[in-house]
């Protein structure tokens, strides 16, 4: 905690540090306020403007999720470009629209209003203003190239990213597994993996626990008995994975019928959430009417 003196002291301080005064150094610091957080550069946004580019730029960096420098930068310019191409389209459409009001008010003081259509302001204005409407066509042509440019650059080191991520983390998950089987505790490597990632105990070991059971899925889909993997549907009994214990009992026609016409999916779902209709979660009672019989 500080003492009263080095409060003091601080405070006396703080008296010697007013800022900048003279012109040259106020003319230095006038734009801070405008400037980008990650360029650094001075941008042009008004006041009542910037709020909307940020939403924007939060929105393009909660979409695409950027994770190094160069992936940031990237997105930001996608958002840039944005912003200027949607400023640009609203400033053609100005231009329209001031033509029409330029029409409206020249009837409104003619002695004999022609009453034209807003067609006939729009070709008036097309064709006074074309040297600027062509100039913002290039100009859009060029910011629309841009962003899909740089929205394809940065898709591209993203996948290169997670490919990276994928094929270390897989590495990683390798030696898990090799501890499991060996007794040993999983213990992820502190240090970074060869395309610089670092994996924490519990990611490799809910991706161990994964991948065993996804190799188990595969080799009893391969090898296991038809009946178990079809629920009885190969032997034109009914899907008798999808059946619920109180179906068990002897049916009538029509609470077959009725079983029958609802969709397969609609019975998945009310399997995964009504599990005790259906006696699950009792493995160990199953177990040895379970037991695998391998198919040649």
């Amino acid at each position: 905690m500080a003492s009263q003196k080095q409060i003091a002291a601080n405070q006396r301080n703080a008296q010697l540090s007013t800022g900048p005064r003279s012109a040259d150094s106020k003319a230095k610091v006038r734009c801070n306020a405008l400037r980008d957080g990650l360029t650094g550069q001075v941008v042009t946004l008004s006041d009542e403007e910037r709020p909307f580019f940020d939403q924007l730029l939060t929105e393009m960096l909660a979409d695409f999720n950027p994770q190094s420098t160069l992936e940031r930068k990237l997105t930001h310019a996608v958002a840039w470009d944005t912003w200027r191409l949607d400023h640009l389209r609203a400033v053609e459409s100005n231009v329209y629209a001031l033509g029409r009001q330029e029409q409206q008010e020249a009837e409104q003081t003619a002695e004999e209003p022609d009453n034209q259509d807003t067609g006939f302001a729009d070709a008036r204005t097309h064709r006074t203003e074309s040297p600027r409407l062509e100039r913002m066509s290039l100009y859009e042509s060029r910011m629309t190239r841009n962003i899909h440019r740089n929205v394809a650059l940065l898709r591209e080191l993203q996948a290169e990213r997670k490919r990276n991520y994928e094929r270390d983390k897989q590495e990683e998950i390798r030696i898990a597994r090799l501890c499991e089987f060996n007794d040993m505790p999983i213990k992820a490597s502190a240090r970074p993996s060869k395309n610089g990632f670092v994996f924490s105990n519990e990611e490799i070991a809910v991706g161990a626990v994964r991948e065993r059971y996804a190799a188990a899925g595969e080799h009893f889909v391969k090898k296991g008995n038809p009946t178990q993997l079809y629920g009885g549907l190969i032997l034109g009994v009914g899907d008798t994975i999808l059946e619920k214990i109180i179906d068990k009992r002897p049916l009538s026609v029509e609470e077959r019928r009725e079983i029958q016409s609802t969709p397969p999916e609609d019975r998945a779902l009310h399997r995964l959430m009504h599990p005790e209709e259906y006696d699950l979660g009792h493995a160990s009672r199953h177990a040895s009417s379970k037991t695998l019989s391998p198919q040649p």
